[in-house]
């Protein structure tokens, strides 16, 4: 259910984005998780920082994290 909340709040955030502007959001969301944004990053994630006490909850980092990461392999992926 995290994995899903959270590709689905991704997706609701970059759709009509450019490729680099995608790819910042998803290295800020990562730092998130990570506990290493700031309160101003975390604020400009909008719907996403919901998904910030997930960092506390080791067990569902990797099912937060999921999409975002996909994300970013597929996005570096393409030329």
């Amino acid at each position: 259910a995290i994995s899903q909340a959270s590709a689905d709040i991704m997706l609701g955030m970059i759709i009509g984005k450019k490729k680099e502007d995608a790819l910042k959001l998803g290295d800020l969301f990562l730092k998130m998780i990570q506990g290493e944004a700031s309160e101003e990053e975390i604020d400009s994630l909008e719907e996403a920082s919901a998904l910030r006490d997930i960092a506390h909850m080791p067990a569902r980092v990797k099912c937060a994290v999921l999409g975002w990461r996909t994300l970013k392999e597929a996005l570096k992926a393409q030329k």
